[in-house]
């Protein structure tokens, strides 16, 4: 990751970048065969984010034209999608993919999926922010994930019903500064410290706007026409955002899992005031847990599967899933580190 150039201003596209924009691109979009780790490598950060698939269809990588300090090119300006944060869905409370302690309890065992009757989910979630030095194999050229975020305004932290979201947050933080360091991801929201509302979604029922039943019937009955923007009652084809909480009942526990990640991030983003991305239909997901898919955007359907996906995802054995969620960014790689970029082999 580069960060951008001291003094550099608004972007000025110019049609001199374009020939150097090709090389720059052909190279960030090599597309490589990742190794698969052992399972039992999983149990760590870099164990989970070395199945991150540097993916140019994921990322989405352009270069948009040159970046400037004062009146002087110094850069390239880059468009892409960036990792910006991994979020796992687990059985038991207390459980990490990542081994690192949260709270909930010890460990007490996997089941075999995500519910038994494979109808009724439940699933505790805990949502990671990545810092821009943990972000590996995504080439030299690529913007780290500071440079998508996007602060918003937390508009029910107060809500009383099932304890107030302050409270959360405040633990939330405690915990976060409990587990921090320079190249480990960031705890952004644990259910297990939120227990009531995820497991009833009372902070959204207190909401006379927000009922489940009315959001699925919108949903049904104008697929995809409520699915834009951060407000939206729909996450596309995957069925209402709220109430949010543990429980869907119908989708496959694949499917589940996802949706449940969004639901976490979500949570973290406007009650807890933890998520500073955006979390809508605008973001993709890319499992990494039980395998290391295909991305995919928020609310697609089907997710990648074969023969349609070379790297499909696939439905857990253990219960356990994990996900890293990306957004669009826009940095400015300057031009010193994009000649070093070039003689890169």
């Amino acid at each position: 990751m580069h960060s951008k150039p001291a003094g550099c201003a608004a972007l000025r596209p110019v049609a001199a970048a374009a020939a150097l924009a090709v090389v720059v691109l052909q190279i960030a979009g090599i597309d490589r065969a990742l190794a698969q780790d052992p399972l039992s490598s999983l149990t760590s950060p870099a164990g989970l984010l070395g199945r991150l698939y540097p993916d140019a269809a994921c990322a989405e990588q352009q270069v948009i034209g040159q970046c400037y300090c004062g009146l002087v090119a110094c850069g390239l300006r880059v468009r892409r999608y960036v990792p910006v944060a991994v979020v796992e869905t687990t059985r038991a409370p207390g459980d990490s993919l990542l081994g690192l302690p949260v709270p909930g309890g010890p460990y007490a065992g996997a089941t075999a999926s995500s519910s038994l009757s494979m109808t009724d989910n439940t699933a505790e979630a805990h949502v990671w922010l990545l810092p821009d030095g943990m972000v590996p194999g995504l080439g030299c050229l690529t913007c780290g994930p500071s440079a998508a975020r996007l602060p918003a305004a937390v508009v029910d932290a107060a809500t009383p019903l099932c304890g107030p979201a302050a409270a959360v947050a405040q633990a939330t933080q405690t915990a976060a500064a409990a587990l921090a360091g320079p190249w480990l991801p960031r705890l952004a929201y644990a259910s297990e410290l939120d227990a009531v509302n995820w497991r009833t979604g009372c902070r959204d029922l207190a909401d006379p706007q927000v009922h489940a039943i009315p959001q699925l019937l919108a949903c049904a009955a104008l697929p995809g026409a409520s699915a834009v923007g951060e407000n939206a009652a729909c996450l596309g084809a995957w069925g209402p955002l709220r109430p949010r909480q543990m429980r869907d009942i119908g989708p496959p526990p694949m499917l589940y899992s996802a949706k449940t990640a969004v639901r976490a991030m979500s949570i973290a983003r406007e009650q807890i005031g933890s998520f500073p991305y955006p979390v809508d239909t605008g973001g993709k997901l890319q499992q990494v847990y039980p395998a290391a898919s295909a991305c995919f955007r928020v609310g697609e359907l089907p997710l990648p599967q074969l023969p349609f996906a070379a790297r499909p995802a696939l439905p857990s054995t253990d219960g356990r899933y994990a996900w890293i969620y990306w957004r669009q960014a826009s940095c400015c790689i300057g031009f010193p580190a994009v000649r070093q970029c070039l003689r890169s082999p």
